[in-house]
């Protein structure tokens, strides 16, 4: 994706920084770095709706009683608190609660996008 990015960029700004003096440092810093900033806060904030979320299969999968304390995560504890102790409203809560860290999250991610872009995402 980051590459994809890259190549969008024009070259002639490249071509622009190398008049104005600027080393390869200096045109990755000033023309690289801000060319590939949306696709970077685009990505973050794809990327934390699945933060949280770590795969609850593999690790229901290789649970066993001697592994069990050591292996659970926050996914297999609300499954086992719901469907194995039958408490189903503390794993709503549970689940709940991480919906709402997720979006957060996604606010603070927003709000940085628009600290350091000036344009929000949502």
């Amino acid at each position: 994706m980051y590459i994809a990015a890259i190549t969008g960029i024009d070259s002639e700004l490249y071509e622009a920084a190398r008049v104005d003096g600027a080393n390869r440092f200096r045109q990755v810093w000033h023309v690289t770095v801000p060319g590939i900033i949306p696709t970077y806060f685009v990505l973050l904030i794809l990327s934390i709706a699945n933060f949280i979320n770590n795969g609850l299969e593999q690790y229901f999968v290789f649970a066993n009683a001697l592994n069990m304390s050591h292996i659970e995560v926050l996914d297999l504890y609300v499954y086992n608190i719901g469907m194995g102790n039958s408490n189903f409203g503390f794993a709503t809560a549970v689940s709940i609660m991480k919906s709402i860290v997720s979006l957060f999250l996604l606010f603070a991610a927003n709000g940085m996008s628009k600290l350091i872009r000036g344009q929000s995402i949502i």
